[in-house]
């Protein structure tokens, strides 16, 4: 029919819906994190919430945190989950802290996406780092005393001043002042 006035013709409505694919990864917007916290703060006690952001949307943005290494500190200080509403990592105390024996702590926090699409892979890690530093601060400690207890007897006939014993005690805090 073609050249023909009136050919046949016809027109419908498609529909294309575009989904996201997961080809970025997390990355943290600030290398380097500080966070502080008391020495008193019981296990549990969450020392700071931090977020890598993610180009992608929907699942594809549902990522997890690990903790990598831990300075100087015995390791497993700190333990880090992820809140699956604002996929954050929520820094958390494991362990007792002592401002004593390590006032600062340095972890390597990584983020990784849940879900990665192998048709991405050359595009390299799905993943991110970034160092996170909590100060742990001094809270006033009582003094210790040595012999923890004890019991010190005197005999009823003592004359006044006699030495009876000897209790000593420290003060463990860093600055170490004087008991009085």
């Amino acid at each position: 029919m073609a050249g023909q006035l009136g050919g046949l013709s016809g027109s419908t409505t498609v529909t294309i819906v575009v989904t996201d694919v997961n080809d970025n990864p997390p990355r943290f917007p600030q290398k380097m994190y500080q966070f502080s916290i008391q020495e008193s703060a019981p296990i549990g006690t969450a020392v700071g919430r931090v977020k890598a952001e993610d180009s992608d949307v929907g699942e594809n943005t549902d990522m997890t945190y690990h903790l990598k290494e831990e300075s100087g500190s015995g390791g497993h200080v700190f333990k880090v989950t992820t809140d699956s509403d604002t996929q954050e990592a929520i820094i958390v105390v494991q362990k007792r802290l002592d401002f004593e024996s390590q006032p600062v702590h340095t972890v390597v926090l990584e983020a990784l996406n849940k879900f990665v699409d192998p048709r991405f892979a050359d595009l390299g890690t799905f993943r991110d780092q970034a160092i996170v530093r909590v100060a742990v601060t001094d809270v006033d400690e009582p003094p210790e005393f040595r012999p923890p207890s004890g019991l010190l007897e005197v005999q009823e006939d003592a004359q006044v001043g006699s030495l009876v014993g000897v209790v000593t005690a420290r003060d463990p805090d860093a600055a170490n002042r004087p008991v009085r």
